[in-house]
C-alpha cells in the first residue's frame, strides 16, 4: 500500500470516527499504528524516486555507449570498404602496365568508399545526438515529476497530520472536562450538610 492510500485510510477512519455528544471520539491507538504505517513508507517513497533518477541516468550511458558503438562500427565499415576499394585497383594493376580504365576505377572506387563514410558519420552523429537529447529531456522529466510528487505527498501528509492533532486536541479536552465533571461528582456529598445526606 502507498503513502498516498495510507494517508487516505487515515483521512476515511478520521472522518468516519464515532461522535459522542456531538463530539468526535477517536481511537489513539489506531492512530499511532496508521501514522507508524506511515512514516515506515516514507523512506520507500524516497527511494523509489531515486531508482527512477538512476533508471534515466542508466539510459543516458547506454544511448551515449551505444552511439559511440554505431560510430566505431561504422567508421571500422568505411575503413573496411576503403581496403577493398585499394584491393579491387591493385588486381587490376597488370604485371606490364597500369591501365587508365584500372586507374579510374580505383578512383571511383575510393571517392565512392569515402563519400559513404562521411554520410554514415553525419547520419550517426545526428542519431547520437538526438538520443543523447531525448535522454537528457526523459531525466528532467522523471527528476521533476520526482520533486512535485514528493512536495504533493509531504503537503497531503501535513494537512492531514494537522487534522489528526486538531482532533486530538478537542478529544484531549473532552477528556480532561470529563474528568474535571467526574472529579466535581464524587467531591459534592460531603459538601451538603448532613441533613440533606440523609
Amino acid at each position: 500500500m502507498t503513502i498516498i492510500e495510507k494517508l487516505n485510510d487515515l483521512k476515511k477512519y478520521l472522518s468516519t470516527s464515532k461522535t459522542v455528544l456531538g463530539k468526535s471520539v477517536i481511537d489513539v491507538d489506531k492512530i499511532k499504528e496508521i501514522v507508524s504505517e506511515i512514516e515506515s513508507s516514507l523512506p520507500l517513497e524516497l527511494e523509489q524516486s531515486r531508482v527512477i533518477i538512476s533508471q534515466k541516468e542508466s539510459i543516458l550511458t547506454d544511448a551515449s555507449d551505444e552511439a559511440e558503438k554505431i560510430t566505431a562500427e561504422t567508421s571500422e565499415h568505411c575503413e573496411n570498404l576503403i581496403t577493398d576499394a585499394q584491393s579491387r585497383a591493385e588486381h587490376m594493376v597488370s604485371e606490364s602496365e597500369i591501365t587508365a580504365t584500372a586507374e579510374n576505377r580505383a578512383q571511383e572506387l575510393l571517392s565512392q568508399a569515402e563519400n559513404t563514410k562521411l554520410e554514415t558519420l553525419d547520419s550517426v552523429e545526428k542519431n547520437k545526438n538526438e538520443i543523447l537529447s531525448n535522454a537528457s529531456s526523459m531525466q528532467e522529466e522523471s527528476e521533476n515529476y520526482s520533486s512535485q510528487r514528493r512536495r504533493d505527498a509531504d503537503k497531503y501528509a501535513k494537512e492531514v497530520l494537522f487534522s489528526l492533532e486538531e482532533k486530538l486536541s478537542l478529544s484531549l479536552a473532552q477528556i480532561r472536562k470529563g474528568i474535571e465533571t467526574m472529579g466535581s461528582d464524587t467531591m459534592a456529598p460531603k459538601d451538603l450538610p448532613k441533613e440533606k445526606i440523609a
